[in-house]
C-alpha cells in the first residue's frame, strides 16, 4: 500500500500531465463541483485553476454545455451517456465557439461519481472553414460563369446567322431544336436583321430531324417577327416529319414562302432583289 508521500507524488504527477494538455479538461462530482481542472481550461475563462476548485461548473462556465438542468454534464451524470457537440462559451464580452464531449466518471464498482468534460476552442478552425467555404463558393461561381460562357459560345456556333448575299442572311439550323435554342436563334436572327438591314431571311431546317409543337409554332412566330422588321422570311429544308407536324397542328403558312432546298430559297431571294432593283430603276426613268 502506498504511503501519503507516494500518493502526493502521484497526484502531482497527474496534475503535471493534465496541465501539459493544450485543450480544456475538467472533472466534477455528481453535484457539479469541480474536482480537477487543467491550466488551459482555467486560462480560457480568465481564471487560475485554484480559483475553480469546489465551485459549481455551471457557475464558472457560462455555456449550455454546463446547464444545470439540460447541459451535457447533467446528461452524463444523470443518464450515464456520452454527450458531444458544439456550443458557445461566454467569457466576459466574448463568445467563444467550442466543441465538447462529456463522459460519466465511474468508480471501481461501476457507479457514476461525476463527469469528465473535454472541450476545445474552435474559433480558429471556424474562421479557416469560413475562408475555405468562401473560396469554394468563389470557385464554384467562377466555374458556373465559365460554363455559361462556354454554353453561350456553343449556342452561337450551333445557331450561326450568315450573310450569304447582299441583303440576304441565312439561319441554318442543325441538330435537335428545343424551345430554348429556338428562342436564342430568333433573338440572334432579329438582331442581325437590324444590323445588316437585310431584306430577306432564309431559315433553313434541313439539318433538323424533327421538332415538337412548341418549336413549330415558334418558327412561324419568327417569320412574323421578321416581317415586323420589314424583311421577308423564306423557310427551306422542311422534312416530311416536320411537314406532318405543321399539318397536324393546322398552322397557317399562308403568305410564307417554303422551298425544298436552301439553294432554291437563295435563288428566289436573289430574283426578288433583282426585280425590286429593276422596278426602282423604271420608276426613276419615268420620273426623270
Amino acid at each position: 500500500m502506498k504511503d501519503v508521500t507516494e500518493l502526493y507524488r502521484d497526484e502531482t504527477f497527474l496534475s503535471e500531465i493534465i496541465n501539459a494538455i493544450p485543450s480544456c479538461i475538467f472533472v466534477t462530482d455528481n453535484e457539479h463541483n469541480i474536482l480537477l481542472i487543467n491550466k488551459a481550461c482555467a486560462e480560457l475563462i480568465n481564471m487560475r485553476p485554484g480559483e475553480c476548485f469546489d465551485r459549481k461548473s455551471y457557475e464558472i462556465f457560462d455555456s449550455q454545455m454546463c446547464d444545470k438542468e439540460t447541459g451535457a454534464c447533467q446528461m452524463s451524470i444523470g443518464q450515464g451517456i456520452i454527450n458531444s457537440g458544439q456550443t458557445i462559451l461566454n467569457v466576459d464580452d466574448k463568445k467563444i465557439p467550442i466543441e465538447y464531449e462529456s463522459r460519466p466518471l465511474k468508480n471501481f464498482e461501476g457507479k457514476i461519481v461525476g463527469c469528465v468534460v473535454h472541450f476545445i476552442d474552435i474559433t480558429k478552425r471556424m474562421h479557416e472553414e469560413k475562408i475555405l467555404l468562401r473560396q469554394k463558393e468563389e470557385l464554384l461561381q467562377k466555374n458556373e460563369e465559365y460554363i455559361r460562357h462556354l454554353q453561350n459560345e456553343i449556342l452561337e456556333l450551333s445557331t450561326p446567322v450568315i450573310e450569304i448575299w447582299e441583303g440576304i442572311i441565312a439561319l441554318p439550323l442543325v441538330g435537335t431544336l428545343d424551345s430554348y435554342r429556338a428562342r436564342s436563334a430568333t433573338t440572334r436572327l432579329l438582331e442581325s436583321i437590324e444590323q445588316t438591314k437585310s431584306s430577306f431571311v432564309i431559315i433553313d431546317i434541313t439539318g433538323v430531324p424533327t421538332v415538337d409543337a412548341d418549336v413549330a409554332k415558334h418558327i412561324l412566330l419568327t417569320v412574323y417577327a421578321v416581317r415586323l422588321l420589314g424583311a421577308e422570311a423564306i423557310i427551306s429544308g422542311l422534312s416530311p416529319n416536320i411537314a406532318m407536324t405543321i399539318a397536324q397542328l393546322n398552322l397557317n403558312l399562308e403568305g410564307v414562302e417554303v422551298c425544298g432546298r436552301m439553294a432554291d430559297a437563295l435563288s428566289s431571294a436573289i430574283k426578288k432583289i433583282q426585280s425590286r432593283k429593276e422596278y426602282l430603276k423604271s420608276i426613276n426613268f419615268f420620273t426623270e
